[in-house]
């Protein structure tokens, strides 16, 4: 969930705890209050996604390029070779 989709759920979450705490409190500060901590419990308990860094990602699409210790570049033909005699 990017930064948008998150404010934009944790506005739509206050506006309806605000409006149904104001019904049954029918008091604008208390609502307010009660509004706020509807929105903190929601937002501690959305999962975060793990940020991230593009250089790592990087460096690990790199590492999974290269070759085994040992073998050549260009595949496993010494091996199928060997197998063959």
């Amino acid at each position: 969930m990017d930064f948008s989709q998150r404010t934009q759920a944790l506005t739509t979450a206050y506006i309806h705890s605000y409006n149904l705490a104001l019904k049954e409190v029918k008091n604008p500060n208390l609502a307010a209050q009660i509004a706020t901590a509807v929105i903190m419990v929601i937002n501690t308990n959305i999962p975060e996604q793990p940020a991230v860094n593009p250089l790592a990602a990087f460096f690990a699409q790199l590492a999974a390029q290269q070759p085994e210790p040992g073998e050549k570049e260009g595949g496993n033909h010494d091996r199928a070779e060997n197998e063959a005699d």
